[in-house]
């Protein structure tokens, strides 16, 4: 009886004075919380900015675009400079408008491709913007809705409208969008440890195309509403004094 209780009280003072040992996370897990983290932060701005334009999209009531004017990305107004009737836009109604896209998709191929692949695809993307930043300017000059000592500077108002709308909308924010989902698909293929060559080395750009559809309108409608509160706003004043 009395060797039980000794044993007893032995083994309750060993417990007393033992290390207490707490539940740490498995190295997994924590690579697992700083890539979630990461791509999180990868996420953020992009969602807003398409999440806004979607938003912007949805409200817009239908038929409020004015007929035969000068057309952005899937037929939104970029102003109000009427095309002649019978006019091909060939950087807006033909497959030159892809060229627009260029730095999208060089976006999504820069884990395959050599690193000169992405700057030349935003090269591409440039000077389709500046052409067809040059191409509006002439239009206005050429047309009839401006006339009067100020329509250079009407003229050039418009062109400068083209090129901000052009440079957001078709390069900035959805180069920068599809940059960040490509590099969320990157993160989370190098924490999943699986053997990236084959097939899986293509999934980063695959996702990358599979999303420019979806990103167009929501980003197209987002630099068109932030140009009407902004430089638009700013600017009408001028192109009125010289309207006909």
């Amino acid at each position: 009886m009395i060797r039980r209780r000794t044993l007893l009280l032995l083994a309750t003072a060993e417990a007393l004075v033992a290390p207490v040992t707490r539940r740490t996370t498995t190295k997994l897990h924590a690579i697992d919380a700083v890539v979630l983290e990461q791509c999180a932060g990868y996420a953020a701005i992009p969602t807003c900015f398409v999440g806004t334009g979607a938003f912007l999209l949805g409200r817009e009531p239908e038929g409020t675009k004015l007929e035969g004017a000068l057309l952005g990305n899937n037929g939104e107004v970029l102003t109000n400079d009427p095309v002649e009737e019978g006019e091909v836009d060939i950087y807006r109604d033909t497959a030159l408008r892809y060229a627009g896209y260029a730095n999208e998709v060089g976006e999504a191929f820069a884990p395959l491709t050599p690193g000169w692949c992405v700057p030349f695809s935003y090269a591409v993307a440039i000077t389709y913007v500046i052409a067809d930043t040059i191409d509006k300017t002439k239009k206005v000059l050429d047309g009839t809705k401006y006339a009067g000592d100020n329509i250079n500077t009407c003229a050039a108002i418009e062109g400068v409208d083209a090129l901000i709308w052009q440079l957001a909308a078709s390069v900035a924010l959805p180069g920068y969008t599809i940059h960040q989902l490509v590099a969320i698909v990157v993160a989370l293929l190098d924490a999943s440890g699986v053997d990236q060559s084959g097939v899986i080395s293509a999934l980063p750009t695959a996702c990358g195309l599979a999303m420019i559809p979806f990103i167009v309108k929501p980003l197209d409608e987002l630099a068109e509403v932030a140009m009407d509160v902004t430089f638009r706003k700013v600017s009408a004043p001028y192109l009125e004094s010289c309207e006909v």
